[in-house]
């Protein structure tokens, strides 16, 4: 079982008491710090998006790049934004002096931070840190990265999030949240094991056999499967929301495998949930990370869930929409309102999601109880849970 103790509570308030111009200090200093202790050189460990991000705040700030070192094999041998990718243990033999800087954050990852760098240091590196610092001293051009922002910006916010930690129900939640709070002000990246059952963890959520689910954000079925496979065919209806095409195809395979009586009670919407009724941009990647966004590949309609529903009942609540998870519920407001469902939230695609989301579900939900869950590693997939009071 996790447990909070006093000085866990006391670190949460100390983290949020820091000045922002000490952050910002922080911020200016803790690369230079870093790459003094080394040869004055920088091998990334990651060659993907991240990776690149960094080589191009390497390059604003003059500092030399030896190599980018990644484990995909296919990689190895070829050319990144100009510089070579060795393998890890090939860029350690030649660059041993460099600082190391490990560029590797996603949510399909299978480890986490500390053990990437703790991979590295097993392999000689005296001088290993994680992309953090890196981006603060010379990466505000491309900040904020998904959950990521500048500490300084984030302390910003300090009110609203001593307002989520009061909220907060149970010890599991504080410890996520002290979690994130380490990792988004200080860089200190958890190495806990990611929380299972995501959307349906037993100590939160408890599934009627009435229920109304709203999947926002659909994907392939995925929630839709693990939904059946603990109700069956005892649920009301299931409204699920997927704009993508390639996903969608995939979602109405899997509705036609599932016997009459499920299939029946399924609907699927090629719709965003949005704010208000309009065509929006979309990049249509046929993944889970397909998204909403200026300069997408095609366009796809937004509807508010109010105006769907027409005061149809609701009784459970998921987004996981790649963040526009505020404005699916700016348009979901009457429905929440009227039938205060128990909802789960991702609050982790951009750096304002911890706060703003739970913020705004107080507001609709009032006598709720909240909880956080982090269901990957390194803050990835970190649900906000709500439960209505003497609801369930």
């Amino acid at each position: 079982m996790t447990t909070v103790t006093a000085s866990d509570l006391r670190e949460i308030e100390d983290l949020l008491a820091e000045p922002v111009a000490a952050a910002a200090e922080r911020e200016r200093t803790t690369f230079a710090e870093q790459l003094r202790a080394g040869d004055g050189t920088v091998v990334l460990f990651g060659a993907g998006r991240l990776g690149q991000l960094c080589a191009r705040a390497l390059a604003r700030a003059g500092v030399p790049l030896r190599a980018f070192c990644d484990g995909n094999s296919r990689l190895q041998g070829t050319t990144v934004v100009g510089a070579e990718v060795l393998a890890p243990a090939d860029a350690v033999r030649r660059f041993g002096g460099a600082l190391f800087v490990v560029a590797i954050w996603t949510g399909t990852a299978r480890e986490s931070m500390p053990e990437r760098v703790a991979f590295l240091r097993g392999l000689g590196c005296a001088h290993v840190t994680s992309y953090a610092p890196l981006v603060w001293a010379h990466g505000a051009e491309e900040a904020p990265f998904h959950a990521f922002d500048l500490p300084s910006r984030t302390l910003a916010a300090a009110a609203p999030l001593r307002a989520l930690a009061a909220h907060l129900g149970d010890d599991a939640s504080r410890r996520v949240f002290l979690a994130a709070l380490r990792q988004r002000l200080r860089g200190d990246f958890d190495a806990a094991a990611p929380a299972a059952e995501q959307y349906f963890p037993g100590d939160i959520i408890r599934l009627s056999e009435d229920e109304v689910f709203v999947d926002g954000g659909a994907f392939d079925g995925d929630t839709l499967a693990d939904f059946v496979g603990r109700v069956g065919e005892r649920f009301a209806h299931y409204h699920a929301f997927e704009p993508d095409a390639a996903n969608r195809a995939r979602l109405m395979a899997r509705v036609q495998g599932l016997p009459v009586g499920v299939r029946d009670k399924i609907t699927i919407y090629p719709i965003a949930l949005h704010e208000e009724s309009v065509t929006l941009s979309f990049t249509d990647q046929g993944g889970p990370t397909s998204h909403l966004g200026t300069g997408g590949n095609t366009s796809v309609r937004g509807e508010r869930l109010d105006a769907i529903l027409a005061f149809q009942r609701l009784s459970f609540l998921k987004l996981d929409v790649e963040g526009a998870e505020r404005a699916a519920l700016a348009g979901a407001k009457a429905s929440i309102i009227q039938h205060r469902p128990q909802v789960a939230a991702c609050v982790y695609h951009e750096p304002n999601d911890l706060w703003e989301i739970p913020q705004r579900l107080a507001a609709l939900l009032p006598n709720s109880r909240f909880y956080l869950r982090q269901h990957g590693f390194d803050g990835w997939e970190t649900v906000v849970y709500v439960v209505p009071w003497n609801e369930r």
